[in-house]
C-alpha cells in the first residue's frame, strides 16, 4: 500500500511539473512574441516620427514669407534667384518618407512636388518670381498640409491602423495602374 501511494504522488508531481512547464513555457512564448511586434509597433513609429518631422520642416519653410521690393510676397525657399534645388530638396526629403506618412499628407506633397517642377533653371524670371507668381497656391497647400499634419498627428500611435491603410491604399493604387495599362 505504501507503495502504491508514493508511486501515485511521484506521478502526479511529475505530470503537475510537466503541466507547469508546458505552461510556463507556453507564456513565454507568448510574451516574447508580444515583445517582438511591440519592438516592430515602436520602429514603424519611430520611422513615421522622423517622416512627420520633415514635413513640419517642410511646412515650416514655407511658412516663412519674404517682402520684395514690388510688395510682392514669396516664401523662403524661393528667394535666392539662382538656387533652385532648395525648395525641390525639402520636398524631395519628405518624398524619401512617403512610405510612414498618410496617403493624404502623400497627395498634397505630389501636389507641391508637381507644382515645383514648374521652377527650372531656364526660367528667365528666376526663382523669386516663381515663387511671387505662386504664392498663393503654395499658401493654400502649406495650410492644408499643416491641417493635415495636426489631423496625423491625433492617430500617429495607431500603428496596426496606419499599417492596415496603407496596405489598403496600394491595392487601390494597383487597381488604379492596371485599369491605366
Amino acid at each position: 500500500m505504501t507503495q502504491q501511494l508514493w508511486l501515485a504522488v511521484l506521478s502526479s508531481s511529475v505530470i503537475s511539473g510537466a503541466i507547469g512547464a508546458l505552461i510556463a513555457g507556453f507564456f513565454s512564448i507568448r510574451v516574447s512574441q508580444r515583445n517582438f511586434k511591440n519592438d516592430y509597433f515602436k520602429t514603424v513609429l519611430q520611422k513615421r516620427i522622423t517622416a512627420y518631422e520633415e514635413l513640419e520642416k517642410l511646412a515650416h519653410a514655407f511658412k516663412t514669407s519674404v517682402m520684395d521690393a514690388d510688395r510682392k510676397p514669396y516664401h523662403l525657399p524661393f528667394s535666392k534667384d539662382d538656387d533652385y534645388e532648395f525648395a525641390h530638396t525639402l520636398v524631395f526629403k519628405v518624398m524619401m518618407q512617403s512610405l510612414w506618412i498618410s496617403e493624404e499628407a502623400f497627395c498634397k506633397i505630389r501636389d507641391l512636388s508637381d507644382l515645383l517642377y514648374r521652377l527650372q533653371p531656364s526660367e528667365n524670371n528666376g526663382a523669386i518670381e516663381f515663387g511671387k507668381k505662386n504664392y498663393e497656391k503654395i499658401a493654400l497647400l502649406r495650410g492644408d498640409l499643416e491641417t493635415i499634419i495636426a489631423n496625423d498627428m491625433l492617430t500617429l500611435h495607431e500603428v496596426k491602423r496606419f499599417l492596415k491603410q496603407k496596405k489598403k491604399d496600394s491595392v487601390a493604387r494597383n487597381k488604379i495602374v492596371e485599369r491605366v495599362f
